[in-house]
This record gives structure tokens, C-alpha cells and sequence, in this order.
């Protein structure tokens, strides 16, 4: 493999890693071996944190396998499709699930992604929809970036598009609307429809979510496309070794582990091998990323140094990537990535974001707002009893007229929902307040009560977030948010400790 960018071959770029004369005499090259040796390290704990993502996203193609020829729900719990095709649920991501940390549990989802080496792959927008609904086609990049939010929030048009890759020089179609590119030759598709608690509105959410999702551009045919995700979600299909029984033991049983330190160089090399044109901002580490891939194939001291730096950083990695730690101060004890889904060069916040919430939408579709501490700094913990007070007339801002709605999902220490939570809930926000399930005080406030035991008093009881026992965290989420929410202006009130 050659890269003449910078005038060096992958392989001398590889090679002016190692010092010519390491066998001084008097041990004279032993400076300039352990200076190499210093950069090496470093560059190589930078090219973990940036590739992140990356070799996550790749990883989880391999649902082009498991779903070949087949429709319906990984595992059941999960969507999934077959290469080039969207999958999707007949309702909510179980909380049970091991495979997403952090899902929702305001939308139904769909979920594939392209391989756009070969073939273009249509887009399906949905040609009847409720006014107010909100649907969501999102499209990234294998790192992660988002490219194209088509939906309820931006208006989009009814109709087909096409998805191409780096490569793709043709003509569009008749009768499409558009053509949208990505960088890589991988792409990820996750379709999405809002569904409140009752069957009806789920429904509502299944006939919108039918209407929207990716098949090749080889199938197209004149027409709508029907995608009928609900009909074969009662399908369960399970990779090699895993049951259904397994799985309803133990949701750990199958739980995955995307990025693996032991193999993390031969998976960036695979993935980079797929995708070697990449976005803008991530071509100048592209390269060094192949330079270290090909240093970690063929010089042996460079191999132990890159493999205890893979395993470190996972480590280190995961200990910054927690909601306690993750973001940026937005004021009551809140943090926020401004910059979610359009990561630029920010490959510090995209590595963690691949960790907490990967494949978070772009931030004008959705802010999300993370939270591990209580108002004295202290960790969340089930054990005590928390409130949230709004203003009165200070609910989050969101555009209802376009789908917008906001939510406050509960997660235990491992950023999943509660398998089994005492009262069905599992987050609380527009869903509750349409449902007329909450319970305002005297003033206008509304006041949420957060703990693993049940309040008494009636009022706190109808506002009650169940927690786990132990450590827990949360997600404040806002669909389709009004300017002073992206700003910042809007501030969500504190969490306060009050047992």
C-alpha cells in the first residue's frame, strides 16, 4: 500500500519509525531508540482514541452476516437488516437489552448499514404522516459523523434519494429528489418514529417507520417501497452459538464487545482496508493510523509497544467515557457535548461518545444532556432520593409543531435501562405530561422524584423515576430543541439530593 500525500510509501512512513543505528557502540543508540519508542507510544494511544469509533462502527457489520437473506429482529430485541438493508422493531428497544447502551424509549427503531463499494442504496422518506410526528432518517459516516438528518425536524420532502459513496460518478435517477454522499464506503442508517405509551400511538409510530429505510438501488421499483419492519419483527435471528434461551437466562449472554484491545490493530487495518477514503478532517490521522498499522505488522518491538498501548487506552478510555466525566459544563450540574454528531476534529469527544451514546444524532436534531453526580457533586446512587423542579411555565423547549419532545431516561451504572422497573418506567417527560400522568405542585412547578424506593405521598409517587439500587445515571434528551436549548440559555434544573 502506498500514500504519496506526504512523498513517504505507508511502508516508509512505517519504517522511519525505527532508527538506523540502534547498535552504536557504548550503547549510543539507546537514546535515540527509546525517543522512537516514546513517539510511538504516544501517536499510537492518539491513533486508538481516533480510530475508536471506526472499528467500532465496522464491527457491528457484521449483522451482514448474521441477517444474510433474512428479515426480522437480531436476537428479537434488536433491529438489523442484511447488507444494504434497514431492519426495525414493532416497539421499544427491550430494556433488558445488552447489545445498545443508552437507547431511547421514545422511538421505534430501525437500524442497517451500506456497503457503498459496489452499488447505490435508495432512501425512503414517508409519503403519510401525522402532523406533529416526528420521524428521523439519520446517515453517518464508519466514523461516526453525521451526514444527512433527514426528517420531521428539517421538513423533508416525501420521497426517494440516493446514498452514495466516495467512489459513485452516474446520474441520478428519475424520480428521485436528491443524491447524498458520504466519505466512506461504509455508511450507517437509523431510521426512527416517535411512539407514546398506548397502542395507538405505537401504531401510528409502525405505519410512519414502515415508510422510511434503505434497500438497494438494484430492487427499486416505481412507487412507494414498503418496508413492513412490523411484520417480521416477531422473527428472531441469532448469530452462531446463541439462543433464544441463552438470551432470556442471562441478556449478558451475547453482549459484545465491538472494539477488543487484543485485536484492535488487525481490526483498524481491516477497516481502513474497506474505507480508504475517509472524511476531510480524519485523512492526516488516516495516515499515520496505516503507518502504525504496518510498523505493528513487521517490527516486533513496535508490536509489544502498540499492543500494551491498545489495552491501556481501552482501559483509560472507558474510565473518562462515563456521564460523570464526559462533556462540557451546562449549568446545574448537567453535561453536554455541543458538538454532538458533528465531530469535525474533535476525535477526543467523538471516542467517548462512541463509548456512552455512538451514533448520537446531530445536535440540532437532538441535545442530549448526561448526568452521574447529585447537586453536592456527589455520585447518583438508588439508595438515595433525588427531585427535579421546573419553573413554572419552564418545561424544556422544544418545537412541537415539528415532533419535538423531551425526555429523562434512566440508566444503571452500565448505561442500560432497568430490566425490571417497579412501576413500567423507565424515563418520564412529553409522553407523561400528554398523558396527563403528572402531577404539577400548587405554584405551577413541576417537581420529578428520583430513587429506588417508591415515594408515599401521592404527588411523588405519580412523578417517580424508579432508580436501581446501586450506582445510576441519566440522559435529559430534547427532540427537535428551540435556540435557547442549543445555545444554552435554557437551563435544566439541578438534581438535588433530599435523602
Amino acid at each position: 500500500m502506498s500514500d504519496t500525500r506526504y512523498g513517504l510509501s505507508t511502508d516508509q512512513a512505517a519504517q522511519s519509525f525505527v532508527p538506523a543505528h540502534t547498535d552504536l557502540p557504548h550503547s549510543g543508540g539507546v537514546p535515540a531508540l527509546n525517543a522512537a519508542d516514546a513517539f510511538v507510544e504516544s501517536l499510537g494511544r492518539v491513533v486508538f482514541y481516533w480510530a475508536y469509533p471506526g472499528v467500532d462502527t465496522f464491527g457491528r457489520t457484521n449483522m451482514w452476516t448474521i441477517m444474510d437473506g433474512q428479515r426480522g429482529t437480531m436476537l428479537g430485541i434488536l433491529p438489523a437488516g442484511p447488507k444494504n438493508h434497514t431492519g426495525g422493531m414493532a416497539d421499544y428497544m427491550g430494556p433488558a437489552q445488552r447489545w445498545v447502551v443508552t437507547p431511547n424509549n421514545d422511538t421505534i427503531y430501525g437500524a442497517g448499514f451500506a456497503d457503498l463499494t459496489t452499488e447505490a442504496v435508495v432512501l425512503q422518506t414517508p409519503t403519510n404522516t401525522p402532523e406533529g410526528h416526528y420521524w428521523t432518517i439519520q446517515v453517518t459516516d464508519v466514523m461516526t459523523n453525521v451526514w444527512h438528518q433527514l426528517g420531521s425536524a428539517s421538513a423533508t420532502p416525501p420521497g426517494k434519494y440516493l446514498l452514495v459513496g466516495p467512489s459513485w460518478d452516474g446520474q441520478l435517477p428519475d424520480g428521485f429528489l436528491d443524491v447524498l454522499r458520504v466519505p466512506t464506503n461504509v455508511a450507517g442508517v437509523f431510521p426512527r418514529s416517535f411512539a407514546a405509551r398506548s397502542e395507538s400511538s405505537k401504531q401510528q409510530a409502525r405505519e410512519v417507520l414502515d415508510q422510511i429505510g434503505m434497500y438497494p438501488l438494484s430492487e427499486d421499483e416505481p412507487g412507494p417501497h414498503d418496508f413492513a419492519y412490523s411484520k417480521y419483527a416477531d422473527h428472531a435471528v441469532f448469530p452462531a452459538g446463541v439462543t433464544a434461551e441463552m438470551i432470556a437466562a442471562n441478556p449478558e449472554a451475547s453482549r459484545p464487545d465491538w472494539v477488543k484491545p487484543h485485536s484492535f490493530w488487525a481490526d483498524l487495518d481491516a477497516m481502513l482496508a474497506f474505507n480508504p477514503q475517509l472524511a476531510d478532517a480524519d485523512t492526516a490521522l488516516a495516515d499515520q493510523a496505516r503507518a502504525l498499522v504496518e510498523l505493528h505488522r513487521t517490527d516486533e518491538r513496535a508490536r509489544a509497544i502498540l499492543d500494551r498501548v491498545a489495552l491501556n487506552a481501552y482501559t483509560e478510555l472507558h474510565s473518562l467515557a462515563t456521564y460523570t466525566h464526559a462533556g462540557l459544563d451546562a449549568g446545574n450540574g448537567w453535561r453536554r457535548q455541543p458538538d454532538g454528531g458533528l465531530w469535525g476534529s474533535d476525535f477526543y469527544g467523538r471516542a467517548i461518545a462512541a463509548v456512552i451514546y455512538i451514533f448520537v444524532n446531530d445536535f440540532h436534531e437532538a441535545v442530549y444532556f448526561t448526568r452521574g453526580t447529585d447537586d453536592a457533586g456527589l455520585p447518583l446512587s438508588g439508595g438515595n432520593a433525588y427531585t427535579m423542579t421546573f419553573a413554572a411555565d419552564a418545561l424544556p423547549p422544544i418545537d412541537r409543531s415539528r415532533g419535538g419532545f423531551w425526555s429523562l431516561t434512566m440508566y444503571n451504572g452500565d448505561i442500560f435501562m432497568l430490566a425490571d422497573s417497579p412501576n413500567g418506567r423507565v424515563n418520564i417527560g412529553t409522553v407523561n405530561l400528554d398523558a396527563d400522568e403528572l402531577t404539577f405542585n400548587d405554584d405551577g412547578t413541576l417537581t420529578l422524584h428520583l430513587g429506588a424506593h417508591e415515594p408515599t405521598e401521592p404527588a411523588a409517587k405519580a412523578n417517580w423515576l424508579p432508580a436501581p439500587d446501586g450506582p445510576f445515571c441519566m440522559a435529559l434528551r430534547t427532540y427537535v430543541p428551540e435556540t435557547s436549548v442549543l445555545d444554552g440559555t435554557y437551563r435544566f434544573p439541578d438534581v438535588v439530593r433530599t435523602t
